[in-house]
């Protein structure tokens, strides 16, 4: 058996040909959707290459994208005051935050600080709180992404066994409460973490669930082919650098004589994809729809803004 790719683009592409409609709209009646991207310090190339994804999807989608650059010695009380302003200022439709913040800056304290009707992350308490209960106007766009590409699929998820790995806030946690949002056709969640992978039980999990969707980032390799059921579909939401090795395992180097790298998630790709029915490639999976989900939760605060403005 080798697995059927889901890939991100079509679906990223239907959903921006979506907001791209909507911002049309706006536009027609005198609002131009604008979003603030907050750095602070030089940031990692991490984040410049999220900054390039964000310009492209807003280029594509026609709103504004703004990168606001502060000194890395800025205070969290100086940077809070900041966010306050941009709170303030009508003209901001979408705030957030480029992550990892500086030593010495909670990211969670910014994040509360960020108007509810401006956060395109879906992170606010008062946007979380919504998740639950299942009628939210934005949520995060990562763990949004993951469960969409997994549904554009066509699987039928009523009943499934569906295994989340990881419960962090921005992936883990809101999967788990996307797929349960249903109350006569959601899956049955099961969420390992670290403490699962402590007890050696993370395995007992996986094995078993028709459907595992992987959030981790610390390890290349995390999930093994012999940790997958067959038939099972895997939607792997990590990206990690890793040195690209030749067949004897040993790293291979560019001209400068340093170790080439790859793009790779948690899953080791290659040997799952022979057992698995569905899987997502690491680039090209679940990024793609992540940027779009970003513009379409930009539009939805947009729009708010815009009716409340009438």
């Amino acid at each position: 058996m080798t697995a059927t790719l889901l890939e991100g683009a079509p679906l990223a592409e239907k959903i921006t040909a979506e907001v791209r409609k909507g911002v049309e709209e706006l536009k027609s009646q005198g609002v131009t959707p604008r979003l603030v991207a907050v750095q602070v310090g030089e940031g990692n190339p991490g984040i410049r290459g999220y900054i390039k994804g964000q310009q492209k999807s807003s280029e594509e989608c026609g709103v504004i994208h703004e990168v606001r650059e502060f000194p890395g010695d800025i205070t969290e009380a100086d940077l809070l005051g900041e966010i306050g302003k941009m709170n303030e200022d009508p003209g901001i439709h979408g705030i957030l935050l480029l992550v990892p913040m500086p030593e010495g800056i909670n990211a969670r304290n910014l994040q509360v600080r960020i108007a509810p009707g401006k956060d395109v992350e879906g992170m606010h308490p008062e946007n979380m709180g919504k998740l639950f209960f299942g009628n939210q106007q934005v949520a995060p766009c990562t763990a949004m992404a993951a469960v969409e590409l997994l549904k554009s699929s066509g699987i039928d998820l009523k009943g499934k066994e569906v295994v989340m790995v990881g419960h962090s806030e921005i992936v883990g946690k809101p999967v788990t409460m996307l797929l349960l949002q249903s109350l006569t056709e959601s899956p049955t969640v099961t969420v390992a973490h670290i403490a699962t992978a402590e007890a050696g039980m993370t395995e007992f999990h996986t094995k078993r669930a028709d459907v595992v969707i992987s959030a981790v980032g610390v390890k290349p390799g995390l999930i093994t082919a012999d940790m997958l059921k067959d038939g099972a579909v895997v939607v792997d939401v990590a990206t990690m650098r890793a040195p690209v090795l030749d067949e004897q395992g040993k790293p291979v180097l560019n001209k400068k004589g340093k170790p080439k790298k790859k793009w790779v998630g948690d899953v080791a790709f290659e040997k799952a994809r022979e057992t698995c029915s569905y899987i997502t490639p690491v680039p090209g999976g679940v990024g793609p729809v992540t940027a779009s989900i970003l513009m379409r939760n930009l539009l939805a605060c947009a729009r708010a803004t815009a009716s409340k403005m009438k």
